[in-house]
């Protein structure tokens, strides 16, 4: 009888520094290789044809070095996992095997790198997500507090990574939005804690992601004012008061209706309301305009084929100092 062994998911590169800082290419490769052995774990116990894939999920990489890695040691990490429409995850029960599997699976993952992630919980869903089909979260916790905790993102269509993500943006813009939308507010709400902290980040991550599409008049305002969050950033800017105000001239600009903007006509065409994303029909999760993905998808993987060849370039060098 052939016995078939469970494989360790792996990235090409180490996922982490000494000093606990994180490579955005490996971990989007391991993060991917979790989700791909839980398809072949479904498939051997259950005969059960799951098709998932995953990646990194928040746009963290676009605060990182030439090379990928983050500048400062990172106790969050974030994944986005794409979920086929199929039947039999009709059925909640099956639904949590997926979850089950893929924990244990994410659990071992991380283990080499003195990650011991447990406490699974699953099932919360996300705000802006579709109403019928909602983004649902699962959460682990790291029992040595070399990190805080995981959390993946279970999107409820089968899509590429890249795809997946700039759908999870739009949802994104509306989320930001809560705190910048002066047309229906006096002046923004009070920011807390890593709520501030979040909020820029969002503001830098959406910007850098829809760039290429902005008008300039949104680049013009938006532009500026994310240099200035990023290089505040990377000085290890953590006071509220000096956050609150950033978001304050965000929310000043109206900076977040130039996001609508880059991509509300394009979708629109297709029938779909940007503002009211969770009411799209459950075919459109995960789908974009492909004018949209013509132009947003051959410079987010450019980034990350960025990264790949400092990676390999430093690597060289070092051969070479050694020989």
């Amino acid at each position: 009888m052939k016995v078939i062994r469970d494989r360790l998911p792996v990235a090409s590169g180490p996922v982490f520094t000494d000093d606990g800082r994180a490579n955005s290419l490996y971990l989007n490769e391991l993060f991917d290789a979790v989700a791909k052995e839980t398809s072949a774990r479904l498939r051997r116990r259950y005969k059960a044809e799951v098709p998932l894939t995953g990646g990194l999920w928040g746009g963290s990489w676009y605060f990182t070095d030439e090379r990928g890695y983050t500048r400062a040691r990172f106790r969050r990490l974030y994944s986005l996992v794409c979920v086929p429409q199929i039947p039999s995850l009709n059925d909640a029960d099956n639904y949590n095997i997926v979850f089950w599997q893929y924990s244990k699976v994410l659990a071992e993952a991380f283990t080499s790198y003195g990650i011991a992630l447990g406490e699974a919980q699953w099932g919360e869903s996300i705000p802006y997500s579709n109403r019928i089909r909602p983004l649902i979260s699962l959460q682990m916790w790291d029992a040595n507090k070399k990190i805080d905790f995981i959390r993946c993102f279970f999107s409820y269509n089968s899509a590429s990574w890249e795809e997946a993500y700039l759908y999870e943006t739009v949802r994104l813009i509306q989320q930001t939005k809560e705190a910048l939308d002066n047309r229906t507010m006096a002046e923004p709400p009070r920011l807390e804690g890593m709520a501030a902290r979040f909020q820029l980040q969002d503001i830098v991550i959406l910007y850098s992601t829809l760039e290429p599409i902005l008008s300039d008049a949104t680049k013009d305002v938006a532009g500026p004012l994310v240099v200035r969050i990023k290089t505040r950033f990377a000085q290890g800017m953590n006071d509220e008061d000096e956050m609150r105000g950033i978001n304050a001239e965000a929310f000043k600009s109206g900076l977040i209706y130039g996001y609508e903007d880059a991509i509300r006509d394009e979708f629109a065409r297709e029938g779909l309301d940007i503002t009211k994303i969770e009411d799209w029909p459950v075919q459109k999760i995960n789908r974009v305009p492909d004018s949209i993905k013509a132009k947003l998808i051959p410079p987010l993987k450019s980034i990350f084929k960025g990264f790949q060849q400092q990676l390999k370039a430093t690597e060289a060098h070092g051969k070479k100092v050694g020989a």
